[in-house]
């Protein structure tokens, strides 16, 4: 049975430009877990979001740099 998750808001598209093999690793991950792409982007674009609110953007930056 097919179901259908309606959110009051629409949800917005964005391009985003990846690497060659980042695409690859991307597409493969979605393939062999069945997680729709659009899922595995949100999940840790949320949570980078949510790191920057709790921390700051500096010392969310300086993390990614070590």
């Amino acid at each position: 049975m097919t179901t259908f998750n309606i959110v009051s808001t629409p949800q917005i598209q964005f391009p985003l430009r990846l690497s060659h093999d980042l695409t690859n690793r991307f597409n493969q991950a979605s393939s062999s877990t069945k997680i729709p792409k659009s899922t595995l982007g949100r999940i840790p674009i949320k949570s980078l979001l949510d790191e920057i609110d709790a921390k700051g953007i500096t010392s969310v930056l300086e993390g990614a740099n070590k």
